[in-house]
């Protein structure tokens, strides 16, 4: 996985917990309330990333699993890798390249962001109904991070099915599809140790 594709999987990732102050957003309604009822969400995530000069671009598929407070998971199908990511950071295992990456909350911070708002994070962010079932969010400006803004699309169920994220190379699709609920598993299932012959890099 390239660079790119490696730091647009971190992204889609939602690793944050619903913040017991903050109203939920009319479009992360029906997440939140399956998740409390669960205890954990999985669903197939679907991705294009661009390829290198000549190359096309890659279709990834992977499986999204979530558990609050702090906990989610990326499976890629396409590549056998698997990131993990939690409010104190989390691991990425790259088969392909003999790696297990540890990564600080300094560097999944970023990664958390919009998806901490879906699950009711305390972040300040408007929402503006753009037509049924479709919502934009803006998040303004806040500390380094720049103002930011996402197009939500549900499904029928009222659950997350398109992100949108516009960017100076165009935008960004996310789809998210065959949303199931279950029992938590807990945080050893978001915790990545190194198997035999894989080399730990550490990333501050």
């Amino acid at each position: 996985m390239s660079a790119r594709a490696a730091s647009l999987a971190l992204f889609v990732l939602l690793g944050a917990a619903p913040h017991a102050a903050a109203a939920p957003l009319e479009s992360s309604r029906g997440l939140l309330a399956a998740l409390r009822t669960q205890g954990r969400a999985e669903a197939t995530l679907r991705y294009t990333v661009a390829g290198l000069p000549g190359e096309p671009a890659a279709a990834i598929r992977a499986t999204l699993a979530l558990e609050p407070p702090d906990r989610a998971r990326l499976d890629v199908r396409t590549t056998g890798e698997t990131i993990v990511v939690r409010a104190d950071g989390g691991e990425w295992l790259d088969p392909a390249g003999g790696q297990l990456v540890r990564l600080s909350s300094g560097r999944v911070a970023p990664a958390l962001r919009w998806w901490r708002v879906l699950l009711g994070g305390a972040d300040p962010v408007r929402e503006r109904r753009d037509s049924p079932g479709r919502f934009w969010l803006v998040l303004p400006a806040q500390g380094t991070a720049p103002a930011d803004s996402a197009l939500v699309q549900l499904d029928a169920r009222g659950l997350p099915a398109r992100l949108e994220l516009p960017g100076s190379d165009g935008p960004t699709l996310l789809r998210l599809s065959d949303w199931r609920f279950l029992r938590a598993k807990g945080r050893a299932a978001f915790t990545l140790t190194a198997p035999p012959g894989v080399v730990e890099v550490t990333l501050p």
